[in-house]
């Protein structure tokens, strides 16, 4: 593969960059204040756990400000369990809740995850002629539980990658109970987790009710 670049031999990625940086520039200068008062300091009451797929922008979404936001992303939005010792994440869990303040954690899968997609494929043998790399593999591991409840469920196969999205979510949120700081705030009432996906089709945020174990939209739930 080569990397486009125009008549002058300019990467045009890197041109869009800085287009796009120019801007912002422009911005910043006319929301000098705004952005002098978020170089003080962040005080974000969200944290969002969402995938890296660069067609899910969170702040874009949830229509977020710069600083309202406080955002872990990796493939196939991965909680893993407190006994992996992954330091990525547990320390920016642990970050959010002990120094930001956080009181609300969402897990936010999306329709279309490449990164779920990617287990099903191995499994099939879609991938043989292209092998994951051994990182990207042992990542993907993590939706294994999903994929396996969804088999095990007797989904037809046309459903099956929706439903274990979904089901994903869910796992990662019982992962994020394990983390003892995540633990003790739902306990004592201070912290709400959530577990949400953002359809790409329709632009809505599918929210996870446990009580009825449906995934009604966002915008329709009834907020206490």
């Amino acid at each position: 593969m080569t990397r486009d670049k125009d008549a002058e031999g300019i990467d045009l990625d890197i041109a869009d960059a800085i287009e796009g940086h120019q801007r912002f520039r422009a911005q910043f200068a006319r929301d000098k204040a705004f952005f002098a008062g978020l170089a003080k300091g962040q005080t974000p009451k969200l944290l969002w756990i969402g995938c890296c797929d660069s067609r899910v922008v969170p702040s874009q979404i949830t229509g977020a400000d710069p600083g309202e936001l406080f955002e872990i992303r990796n493939i196939a939005n991965v909680v893993p369990p407190v006994s992996a010792g992954d330091d990525s994440v547990g320390a920016a869990i642990a970050y959010a809740i002990e120094h930001l303040a956080i009181d609300d954690i969402v897990v936010c899968g999306h329709t279309g995850c490449g990164g779920i997609k990617a287990l099903a494929d191995m499994a099939q043998g879609v991938a043989n002629s292209h092998p994951l790399d051994p990182h990207l593999s042992r990542w993907v591991d993590y939706t294994r539980p999903a994929h396996a409840l969804v088999r095990a469920a007797g989904i037809p196969q046309a459903e099956q990658l929706a439903a274990t999205e979904r089901a994903h979510v869910q796992f990662q949120i019982d992962n994020l109970m394990t983390y003892p700081a995540v633990r003790l705030g739902v306990t004592a009432g201070t912290l709400g987790v959530h577990g949400w996906i953002y359809d790409m089709a329709t632009g809505d945020l599918l929210a996870y009710d446990p009580v009825t174990g449906t995934w009604p939209r966002l915008v329709d739930r009834v907020v206490d």
